[in-house]
């Protein structure tokens, strides 16, 4: 049986081969998502929120609170943004809220982009560019702005990330 390959012959190497993978990987990120470092939307867009309260809490304001809605508009926002390859702000945010249920006395967003690659790079690019201009910090600064929904998205073909806040009162 010299003609046969080492795993035709060899079934049960490839089989133990495979349990020790899955293995690594139910004690490794999979298991513990927290263990990934800036490697998900999620785990950018929290990067980012805590970077704009640091910044709040360093002038004597509240943090901003998330909410579901919110971070889910966010999201979207920045979705089209990648897939459009357009940064740009919607015609009626307050449209975009009320046809979501959103309740707000007051709405902003602010957006941006990096070429910078996805993680903490990116993610820290996108807040230092809302940091570096004065009416996106405005806004993210603002006391009448209680609640924030931060989304990023990926755009291959031009290896950009685009990030938007939206942020209601």
């Amino acid at each position: 049986m010299s003609g046969e390959s080492p795993r035709l012959r060899r079934p049960s190497l490839v089989l133990a081969a495979l349990v020790a993978a899955f293995a690594a990987l139910a004690v490794g990120p999979v298991a513990h998502p927290e263990l990934v470092s800036a490697g998900t939307a999620a785990n950018m867009e929290s990067k980012i929120r805590g970077w704009i309260n640091d910044a709040r809490e360093n002038r004597g304001l509240r943090p901003l609170k998330v909410t579901d809605k919110l971070r889910k508009l966010a999201g979207d926002r920045a979705s089209t943004m990648a897939r459009t390859g357009d940064l740009e702000h919607p015609d009626c945010l307050s449209c975009m809220l009320r046809n979501r249920d959103i309740s707000f006395d007051s709405c902003a967003e602010t957006i941006a982009f990096t070429t910078y690659p996805w993680g903490h790079q990116a993610a820290r690019s996108i807040f230092n560019a809302w940091k570096g201009s004065s009416g996106h910090w405005d806004i993210l600064m603002s006391r009448k702005l209680k609640r924030i929904g931060i989304g990023v998205a990926y755009r291959n073909s031009n290896d950009a990330t685009f990030g938007a806040a939206v942020l209601a009162g």
